[in-house]
């Protein structure tokens, strides 16, 4: 399990700097609430001082270390979840269906 959030961690910092390299963007905001993430913010702050990074935290996650590491951060409510899910069944453009699991 470890070696899966570090490879993730990878995955996303190596995104963070290529949309602020390619100047896609001028804010990110990163949905996480685990600290794998935190070095990749703080050298991008300091590589793109003008980009801004933003943490929206899970639902009942929050993390004060991220949260210091930005200027802005938030909490998804749990509410937002449930309004904000796709219908099931979910028709695919190719027609095909795919269904939510039985639990999460």
């Amino acid at each position: 399990m470890k070696t899966r959030r570090a490879s993730s961690a990878l995955v996303h910092a190596a995104k963070l700097f290529e949309v602020f390299a390619r100047d896609e963007c001028d804010t990110v905001v990163i949905v996480t609430g685990d600290t794998d993430v935190a070095p990749a913010v703080r050298t991008a702050s300091a590589l793109y001082p003008s980009k801004a990074i933003a943490f929206a935290f899970p639902f009942a996650r929050k993390n004060n270390e991220l949260a210091q590491l930005v200027r802005t951060s938030f909490h998804i409510r749990k509410e937002a979840y449930i309004a904000h899910q796709f219908s099931d069944p979910l028709r695919l453009p190719d027609g095909s269906t795919i269904s939510k699991p039985l639990t999460w």
